[in-house]
């Protein structure tokens, strides 16, 4: 039995050992329930109740946003394993994979250039982002087998959510207690030498005191994986390892009468290389250049070198809160909560690195955390039935390291296979940190109206006043008609903020010196959406939307002297069209198209260019049907045109690609007890790359990143009880 299974079966036995008690001793008193997602028509999942646009539940055609909704039985269908998955198949978004410690850079309409900063993700209504503004966010300690839904809003949520919620909101919603219902185990094992362990306890028990319910909701998830070997960087390659992800969630509901109070935790720890976000310094290790314009200057180790691995970058994310709302009659809806969060990146991560040109190594060690204390108020009024009115206020407070912790360095020779290294016995300076405190308001009305048929109008704004970088108002406003059952209009406008991260304001690398004074970025959106039914089990959706960006962080721009600075000089537009096609005649049966024109300009402050990494047109399609009473297939294929690249980019462009993935499926068998997946990506085994970011150029930042060839994953699920 190898060490790794070992930690394993250390960390979830414990865990089926806690669910198997509960459950069992609250067997007589369970309220049973399950979710009806994997059974709503086509109808039903247009009209079903969504809380992310407005804060508040209310419908997808009468939310003022462009929003869609991933159900459990898509995620299950479709073979998701991570919010990656789910997102490549969605039009609007192009996706960068570096398979490490950022394994995928998530671009919405075209926003490209902000690592991952400008989309925000939630957890059951709670941000998941980086404190420090770390571009890590989800990965494979974020598992979505205790997922119910997801709902994904395009556009800006600043008027709700406040900074980072620039291009899009994601809020990934667990299971309860009640849905879950037992305990659900789920094994998986895939190339690559990958494996999964998942496991999730839910349960519903009635009183104490009389006419009480207690919903218990418990997941915990285990990951590891060798990763792929890129062969072209390096012949043992072994940058893209995850080595025992894990996460653990759980959240107590105590439901009486008008009072409704969440106790809630969740953890997620990911020790992984770095992947290919940066080049292999082939030079330096006397190998082949790894091709595609990457000179072998400069780069990051890519196998095990000094008896361990070439990096190690190990995210963590903490968070507890604590959720109070009270409904004193029909009208009325308060809502109180209090959040502590803790992000960073463990003292023992570190990285071997080559700067271009010099003839040695450098372990550079990399640490950093931030924490957060929260307290929210909100309330909603239903002033009539035609009439809403929604307000509340935020108070935050963040202890931000100031960008990585510096280090008293190794100044020490030695040489190791041959190579010269130094600063392997590097330390750490004391944490130097900055405290930033944060007070939000916001308010949101919302008529109804018979005007041309049915016409519902959204007017909010929120007003930040921060201590860092001063005072943002984002107002939005939302215009939505059904002149019939079978059509919307929604005209949309709307303007969000992302704040300048911690590492922006204060590192210093290199001839660069820190700029305390950068602004937050801002946009301004103009949507329009037409989703018409011409019968019911078709969908059609449009959405045209056009973007302005302003105060763009820029980075390394030259100040004279030899010295560079971050600053707010830059500017873009981004515009284009988002077409889906949806068709549900059965619970056998469904089918979907999407495609995606966009384009976009950017300037620098100094030069006017397309923005890069973004395609012009990309495209979706995908059937998923049931062959027999047991088994279901699905098969979606990701088509993505050719995408510009950086100026600093020695190639023209990286050429498109058209990707079949296929998933076959059990239903549940053996009194409903035991089902089976298999998941086979890149079904044709084509060759096809990424491209490079930041810079790019081949020198550090590689100029494409390789991506999978043929690989699987196959799954097997059992109901324990």
């Amino acid at each position: 039995m190898t060490m790794r299974k070992i930690a394993a079966d250390i960390f979830l036995l414990p865990i089926l050992f806690f669910m198997v008690t509960c459950f069992l001793q609250a067997q007589t008193d369970t309220v049973p329930a399950a979710s009806k997602l994997s059974e709503l028509t086509l109808e039903e999942l247009m009209n079903m109740e969504v809380v992310t646009a407005s804060g508040s539940e209310q419908k997808i055609t009468e939310a003022p946003a462009t929003m869609l909704v991933v159900t459990s039985r898509q995620i299950s269908e479709r073979g998701y394993e991570q919010l990656s998955d789910v997102l490549r198949d969605l039009p609007g978004v192009d996706l960068i994979h570096t398979y490490g410690r950022a394994p995928t850079f998530i671009t919405f309409r075209g926003m490209y250039g902000d690592e991952n900063k400008r989309v925000l993700l939630m957890i059951d209504g709670i941000v998941e982002n980086s404190i420090m503004g770390g571009y890590e966010m989800a990965g494979p300690a974020y598992s979505l087998f205790n997922v119910d839904r997801i709902e994904i809003m395009w556009g800006p949520g600043s008027a709700l959510y406040g900074a980072n919620a620039f291009s899009a909101v994601i809020n990934i919603i667990t299971k309860k207690g009640a849905e879950i219902n037992g305990i659900h185990y789920q094994k998986g094992y895939g190339s690559f030498n990958t494996q999964t362990e998942n496991v999730m306890f839910g349960l519903t028990k009635s009183g104490p005191p009389e006419g009480a319910i207690i919903d218990l909701a418990v997941s915990a998830s285990l990951y590891n994986t060798d990763g792929p070997r890129f062969t072209n960087r390096h012949p043992r390659y072994s940058n893209s390892y995850v080595d025992n992800a894990w996460s653990f969630n759980g959240n107590v509901t105590h439901t009486i009468k008008k009072f409704k109070t969440t106790l809630g935790g969740r953890i997620y720890q990911t020790p992984s290389g770095w992947g290919t976000i940066t080049a292999s310094p082939t030079m330096l290790i006397g190998l082949p250049s790894q091709g595609m314009g990457n000179t072998g200057n400069g780069g990051t180790m890519q196998a095990i070198f000094n008896g361990e691995r070439p990096s190690l970058f190990e995210s963590f994310a903490r968070t507890a809160f604590l959720r109070s709302q009270f409904t004193p009659n029909s009208k009325i809806t308060l809502l109180v909560e209090g959040q502590y969060r803790k992000t960073g990146s463990e003292e023992n991560s570190y990285i071997y690195s080559n700067l271009p040109e010099t003839g040695y190594l450098s372990r550079n060690p990399l640490t950093y955390f931030a924490n957060r204390i929260r307290a929210d108020v909100s309330a909603t009024f239903a002033i009539t039935e035609q009439q809403r009115f929604s307000a509340g206020i935020l108070y935050f407070q963040d202890n931000l390291e100031r960008g990585v912790r510096g280090f008293v360095p190794d100044t020490l020779f030695d040489t190791i296979q041959n190579i010269p290294v130094t600063n392997v016995y590097a330390t750490f300076k004391p944490r130097e940190f900055t405290i930033q405190n944060n007070i939000g308001v916001f308010m949101q009305y919302i008529l109804k109206t018979t005007l041309l048929n049915k016409t519902n109008f959204t007017a909010g704004w929120r007003i930040d006043n921060n201590s860092i970088y001063g005072n943002t108002l984002n107002p939005r406003a939302g215009i939505i008609n059904q002149p019939n059952e079978k059509l919307t209009f929604k005209v949309l406008a709307g303007s969000a903020f992302r704040g300048p991260s911690n590492f922006e304001l204060y590192t210093v690398v290199g001839g660069s010196i820190a700029n305390p004074d950068l602004i937050p970025e801002k946009i301004q959106t103009y949507e329009l959406n037409i989703i018409y039914y011409p019968i019911k089990i078709l969908m059609v959706q449009g959405n045209l939307f056009q973007n302005h960006l302003k105060d763009i962080i820029v980075q390394d721009v030259p100040i004279g002297g030899g010295r560079s600075q971050i600053l707010n000089i830059g500017t873009a537009t981004t515009r284009g069209l988002e077409a889906k096609f949806e068709i549900i005649p059965s619970n056998s049966f469904s089918a979907f198209v999407n495609y995606t024109l966009q384009e976009g300009k950017q300037d620098d402050g100094n030069m006017e260019n397309e923005i890069p990494n973004i395609a012009r047109a990309r495209a979706n399609i995908g059937i998923s049907m049931l062959l027999s009473d047991l088994v279901n297939i699905s098969l979606i294929a990701n088509w993505v045109g050719a995408r510009s690249v950086a100026e600093t980019n020695p190639l023209n462009k990286v050429n498109g690609y058209f990707i079949p993935n296929l998933v076959i499926t059990t239903n549940k068998i053996f009194d409903n007890r035991v089902s089976a997946s298999l998941n086979i990506e890149n079904l044709f085994n084509q060759t096809y790359y990424d491209p490079g970011i930041r810079a790019a150029n081949g020198n550090f930042y590689g100029t494409v990143h390789e991506q999978l060839g043929i690989n699987g994953f196959f799954k097997i699920l059992l109901r324990i009880f």
